[in-house]
């Protein structure tokens, strides 16, 4: 038998410590522009998220503010109705009043007319 001479394989000898250092650095840097990425994605689409929310919040301030503009028109056009009918009706009385009243001066001036 003869003696085994003993071969350098660099596959089977730990590596340098200064190159697992430098392994272990590559490695973190990959997370954490992976993460970064990750991050600025999620932070996209939450801006995106939010300036539809506002549009739509926007949208129905909208709607509702015409609707409440619209109903508080129709409730001054409703009194307003109510106001022309009572004035109407006191206007009506009125006048039968001064009818009345017209018929009893005239009624008076023809008879004072007719005793004199």
């Amino acid at each position: 038998m003869t003696p085994s001479i003993a071969t350098y394989d660099a596959a089977l000898a730990p590596l340098p410590l200064l190159e697992v250092i430098r392994r272990k650095e590559a490695e973190v840097k990959r997370r954490l522009a992976a993460e970064r990425e990750a991050a600025q994605a999620a932070q996209a689409e939450a801006e995106r998220q939010a300036r539809e929310l506002v549009v739509a919040a926007e949208a129905e301030g909208r709607c509702q503010g015409e609707a409440e503009r619209q109903a508080a028109r129709s409730e001054a056009e409703r009194e307003a109705a109510a106001i022309v009918v009572q004035a109407s009706a006191r206007a009506k009385l009125l006048q039968r009043g001064g009818e009345e009243h017209l018929e009893a001066a005239i009624a008076r001036a023809v008879k004072l007319i007719v005793d004199r």
